[in-house]
């Protein structure tokens, strides 16, 4: 791990996302580092325990003073916690008013900044008022970190240089799923009969919204029914279209195939890997996905949509899953029909997607945003 004690760092982030904790623990460990928090609350996990989330931790971190407007955090007194703390390097998260301000700090202090985002082409707004303002950023800072391959490239597209843009995967600890699967798959027929499961199983994880593209899964497998009337889809997740979604199952004669299971929380979510044989990733724009990581992680290989900004990096063709459109869904179908179908294949790539995952870790993704700052 690449050491840097005596280099003074700030990050400055909107909230404790938990899934971001880990990295800043290892870098502000081998750093002189502090986090700036621009929310201590999750606009959209309210849920969460933040504090007993971030006691699990050992990094220094501070709250920024400020007001909100909507879901627009504005943080103008982040200037002078720069000036307080006087980091070498000032680390921030995506376009806003807070990199405006870690901008001029760093412009008149001479200090370098750099960007962390996980923007990509087809989740960001593209009207041009939206656009200049990021290629107004991009040109006057020093570098980059991007979660994703995909990142890069719109950060390039925005006009940063190749060579300064680095990247960081957003990741969880994966050998840490990859045992909690392996102990509740000693379990997996008994949790397949009280869900009331068949014999193969499809995992969606996520949100029931039409962005999502779970319509487009309930109708890519309604058209191969015939071929997977031995297999059930397994919905973990609530959401808008749920009721929606139902009714279709329901019109379509497939629904004592289809298991609505609501919402988990994150630490039930590996039995629910561990009972299944496929995770299909429909999604019409994610900036990452962090579920094709855990799927992975728990075994499972991932049939992902194009439009996830980590199917490029994450998921080798024929080795741990494949790439799909999601609006092709008789593609879709031959695919689910084809896995489901020949148990070798299907066998071949959970072996595949166990053995990819070891390149994923979070140490990894901590040197990689280490190299960025030096």
């Amino acid at each position: 791990m690449l050491s840097l004690k005596k280099k003074k760092l700030v990050i400055i982030h909107p909230s404790p996302y938990p899934v971001k904790l880990p990295l800043f623990d290892i870098v502000c460990a081998e750093t002189d580092g502090i986090i700036l928090f621009s929310s201590k609350y999750s606009v959209d996990h309210p849920e969460w325990n933040i504090n007993q989330i971030l006691s699990q931790f050992r990094f220094r971190y501070k709250l920024i003073l400020g007001f909100r407007i909507g879901r627009i955090d504005i943080r103008p007194f982040v200037f002078f916690y720069l000036m307080y703390y006087n980091p070498e390097v000032v680390v921030t998260t995506e376009f806003n008013l807070q990199t405006v301000f870690a901008l001029i700090y760093a412009k008149l202090f001479h200090r370098k900044i750099l960007i962390q985002s996980n923007a990509t082409s087809f989740t960001s707004l593209t009207f041009s008022k939206r656009r200049r303002f990021r290629e107004w950023l991009v040109h006057r800072c020093d570098g980059f970190i991007a979660n994703s391959s995909e990142t890069k490239k719109y950060l390039c597209d925005l006009g940063a240089e190749p060579d300064k843009v680095f990247v960081s995967i957003q990741t969880i600890d994966v050998l840490k799923w990859k045992q909690s699967a392996e102990i509740w798959r000693d379990s997996r027929d008994e949790l397949k009969n009280n869900l009331g499961l068949k014999d193969k199983v499809i995992l969606y994880v996520g949100i029931l919204e039409q962005k999502k593209g779970i319509h487009f899964l309930l109708e890519a497998y309604h058209n191969a029914f015939e071929k997977l009337k031995n297999t059930s889809i397994l919905i973990i997740g609530g959401g808008s279209e749920e009721s929606q979604q139902k009714e279709y199952c329901k019109q379509n004669g497939i629904h004592d195939n289809i298991v609505f299971a609501g919402y988990k929380q994150p630490d039930e979510l590996p039995k629910y890997y561990a009972l299944s044989d496929l995770f299909v990733f429909p999604t019409l724009g994610d900036t990452f996905g962090l579920v094709i990581i855990e799927a992975l992680a728990c075994g499972l290989p991932v049939i992902c949509s194009s439009y996830a900004g980590a199917a490029e990096d994450l998921i080798r063709e024929g080795i741990n899953g494949y790439i799909f459109d999601p609006h092709d869904t008789k593609n879709l179908s031959v695919l689910l029909s084809t896995l489901l179908m020949d148990d070798k294949l299907l066998q071949k790539l959970k072996s595949g997607a166990s053995e990819s995952i070891e390149n994923f870790t979070i140490e990894k993704s901590a040197e990689n945003f280490l190299k960025a700052i030096r």
